[in-house]
């Protein structure tokens, strides 16, 4: 990452210092998170993690993080929790006029943890912070781990059902207008994939530069894949396209592998699963929920499908799967922003009977398997290290 050059401004935005060079420019960081990076369960959280030890280099780092936080006393920056006990009902009742997430996210001992630390540059990681993060008077970097206006638009786009289209599609509209004033108030974004940027840009961004999701690979062993029948999804399923993805799987794609390879089974790892994925499970469906480490289960699949229909960024699941070994096959919003080759390092497909048909190839073809296997290792180690794409 090349760290933007960042003017100090007044919480009324005028210039009180000739510039801050860097996003720390050698002085301290604040970074706003609305969930602690430790334990780094989850792409959000990874993210988080791997940029607060980034900015390190620069001068000391704390990250302030909504609710509880688990031990950081091995990481080279400060973590504080800040008491945070969020109302589902609330934030609801709130999202009449202003986006759902607000509500969820409104924290005033946030704002008072950052008035407190006085930084020199402060990092947020929702939108719904920039007040916060004004508040301390100096400059503000927008990390955008999605646009969350288009997550909604395309909920909505594929939502079968007309009353959930329609609340999609509001949350989508009040989603963008607060993403636009993020967008021309901040000193500088970070997205993680080139599209994002471009949508930062369009809105009057003044400096946006491109860190994309990565994988520490010296902690992702990789093993050569395996035989077996097991197609994997990694998630956290209180995520609505992580859900619909995870159903779609299960629903429309397994049935059509099982024609071809009657034994396959789908495991689901990962955190909040809800009911409509527990009622799923039977023959060949597991639910696992969340799990302290997702190696043994990338390590023991035979591939990862991800049907995924609506989003943005980019699926740091994705990437790790291909930094494990594990052969990948996705919808092409799922692998939106990573630049690997169809046939080489993954296999692309739309419909449920593509991405079903290139499963149950994968789960067939030893030779097709081992081959993707080793591609996407090697593609993720000169591409999506950590360690490449925020050098020391």
């Amino acid at each position: 990452m090349s760290p933007p050059t960042l003017d100090r401004r007044g919480p009324d935005g005028t210039e009180e210092a000739e510039g801050v060079e860097g996003t720390g420019g050698g002085g301290s960081s604040l970074v706003l998170a609305y969930e602690s990076p430790v334990p780094p369960h989850g792409g959000y959280r990874l993210r988080i993690l791997h940029l607060a030890r980034a900015l390190t280099s620069l001068g000391p780092v704390e990250v302030a993080a909504l609710g509880e936080v688990g031990d950081a006393s091995d990481e080279p920056f400060s973590l504080v929790g800040v008491p945070h006990a969020p109302s589902r009902a609330r934030a609801l009742l709130r999202s009449v006029r202003r986006p759902y997430l607000e509500g969820l996210h409104a924290s005033p001992g946030l704002a008072a943890e950052a008035r407190r630390s006085h930084p020199d540059v402060v990092q947020i990681s929702s939108p719904f912070f920039l007040d916060a993060a004004r508040a301390t008077g100096a400059p503000v970097l927008f990390d955008a781990h999605n646009v969350e206006a288009h997550i909604m638009a395309t909920l909505a786009a594929t939502e079968p059902r007309r009353l959930h289209r329609a609340r999609w599609a509001a949350e989508a509209r009040k989603l963008e207008r607060a993403e636009r004033r993020v967008a021309v108030e901040v000193d500088a974004i970070v997205t993680t994939s080139e599209l994002d940027a471009a949508t930062f840009r369009s809105w009057g961004a003044r400096r946006v530069e491109v860190v994309p999701n990565g994988v520490d690979t010296a902690a992702m062993p990789y093993r050569p894949v395996g035989p077996g029948t097991t197609i994997v999804y990694l998630g956290q399923f209180s995520y609505r396209p992580n859900e619909r993805a995870a159903i779609e799987l299960i629903d429309d794609v397994l049935p059509l592998v099982r024609r071809r390879v009657p034994d396959a089974g789908v495991e689901l790892v990962g955190r909040n699963p809800g009911e409509a994925l527990r009622r799923r499970v039977g023959p060949g469906v597991d639910v696992v929920g969340a799990v302290p480490d997702v190696r043994p289960h990338l390590h023991g699949a035979r591939v990862l499908a991800g049907p995924l229909r609506a989003g943005s960024g980019t699926r740091l699941k994705i990437l790790e799967a291909m930094a494990a070994g594990v052969p990948v096959v996705s919808t092409p919003l799922g692998a939106a922003g990573i630049e690997a080759r169809p046939g080489d390092e993954l296999l692309i497909g739309e419909s449920p009977r593509e991405l079903a048909d290139h499963v149950a190839t994968v789960l067939e073809d030893d030779a097709l398997a081992e081959r993707l296997s080793h591609n996407a290792r090697a593609f993720v180690e000169a591409r999506y290290d950590w360690s490449v794409l925020v050098p020391p």
